[in-house]
């Protein structure tokens, strides 16, 4: 097995926190093991030491705590789902579908109070941008924050026309927008090694790096076997793996597809730069399928993603590819330095909505968040962690939820879903004009 560090990410650079994992030489038995360091594992041991301090639970990360998307993605802590499209769900019904939503905001305050509560240094902002690019999308918005207020009763968000849009963020590119003062942006790696090493406070917790989990089975309990043959056997086990789940689960695989995403980390920027397009330090988003999303942070660092490969064919170079639509979005930008432009995978499922359930009795999963994981994450963990103790969740509503399979999974897969995303692309392209 390969044991990979940090990836070089604006992230990695700029962690606050360092942890002491353990070395795994040798079988050992517990009463919870998670195998996946990313927010959801890390928040399932962090609820499950609050709920039951005398539980033994121990973390197995191939590679470095928080190192997949949970550690260097766009930093955006958003409401809702990657698709808030309920329609083909027929086992849901509407009073549920309000349950879900409501899950998704309360995740986000989830998210908050632990940084309020821990005092993580994650650098966090309230302020979110939905903006629209042409009519279609501006129309799209203004339904949509219709059904934020009737349906929901939702009050955190306003529709802004293009003169109360430049009050907050100015661009040639963008026509209208929502704004919601709820939603926020955060240092993920921080956030995660943040609530990490509050878990490991409690020291009936280990978090082994460096391990690789590849098998298990389970009956009354579980028995999970690393590539170097050690055993560790448990009476819970959480898959947490999201896109690296790979051979480890031939159920779970076949219901995600990975999906490989790019950002670019803009050096800090004088306020005479800064000043053209932000009023104030905010995360911004558009409505394209391949949509761009962005971030001012307070050390004055734009943030931008955007782009996605289905082939796993990286551009030639990142940062430039970025930049051409950096140009589009706020002209001058694509002038100023990188600190440094990275990629990593996110799982994506067929209708977007996150996979999350039980293999069995004893065997929890989730993955497939679908760009939506960063506030999700942290109360899917508690959600696991009080279906762990016996006490209500929703893990059962989340169960409810239909998924369908990527046809030719970890075969065709690829090549089927790079040309259905060429055609979302190219619709795109075409609606713009």
């Amino acid at each position: 097995m390969y044991y990979m560090s940090y990836s070089d990410n604006y992230y990695s650079r700029t962690r606050t926190y360092k942890l002491d994992s353990n070395k795994l030489n040798e079988s050992i038995q517990c009463d919870v093991c998670i195998v996946g360091g990313g927010l959801t594992g890390i928040s399932t041991a962090y609820y499950l030491s609050l709920l039951d301090p005398s539980l033994k639970i121990v973390v197995l990360e191939k590679n470095k705590i928080g190192w997949g998307a949970s550690g260097r993605n766009g930093g955006q802590l958003l409401h809702g789902y990657s698709s808030d499209d309920f329609s083909g769900q027929k086992n849901i019904s509407v009073e549920e579908e309000k349950i879900l939503w409501n899950f998704s905001v309360d995740a986000v305050n989830e998210v908050k109070n632990n940084i309020k509560k821990h005092n993580i240094d994650c650098d966090l902002i309230e302020g979110f941008l939905l903006t629209a690019a042409n009519n279609r999308h501006e129309k799209s918005l203004y339904k949509q924050q219709k059904i934020l207020e009737k349906k929901y009763n939702y009050k955190n968000s306003i529709f802004l026309n293009k003169s109360e849009l430049n009050k907050k963020f100015r661009s040639p590119y963008y026509q209208s927008a929502i704004y919601d003062s709820f939603c926020a942006q955060i240092h993920p790696l921080n956030y995660c090694l943040g609530l990490a090493a509050e878990a490991l406070k409690n020291k009936n917790v280990s978090m082994y790096e460096g391990v690789e989990v590849s098998s298990f089975k389970s009956n009354q309990k579980v028995f999970i076997q690393t590539s170097k043959n050690i055993e560790i056997k448990s009476r819970y086990l959480v898959l947490s793996c999201n896109a690296y789940i790979g051979n480890l689960s031939k159920k779970l695989r076949p219901m995600i597809m990975p999906v490989k995403t790019y950002v670019t980390a803009i050096e800090s920027q004088p306020q005479s730069v800064l000043k053209e397009f932000f009023e104030k330090p905010i995360t911004i988003s558009d409505m394209f399928f391949v949509l761009n999303y962005f971030r001012l942070n307070s050390k004055n660092n734009v943030i931008f993603g955007g782009r996605v490969s289905y082939s796993n064919v990286d551009p030639i170079d990142v940062e430039k590819s970025l930049k051409k639509i950096i140009k589009k979005i706020m002209p001058g930008m694509e002038k100023c330095k990188s600190i440094c432009s990275w990629s990593g995978h996110v799982a994506i499922t067929q209708n977007r909505l996150p996979h999350i359930g039980q293999l069995d009795n004893n065997v929890l999963f989730a993955q497939g968040y679908s760009g939506h994981g960063v506030a999700l994450t942290t109360l899917v963990g508690k959600t696991f962690a009080q279906s762990i103790k016996g006490q209500s969740s929703h893990l059962d509503l989340f169960s409810k939820l239909n998924h369908s399979k990527f046809p030719g999974a970890g075969i065709f897969d690829t090549p089927l879903l790079v040309l259905a995303m060429s055609y979302y692309k190219i619709r795109d392209i075409l609606r713009l004009y």
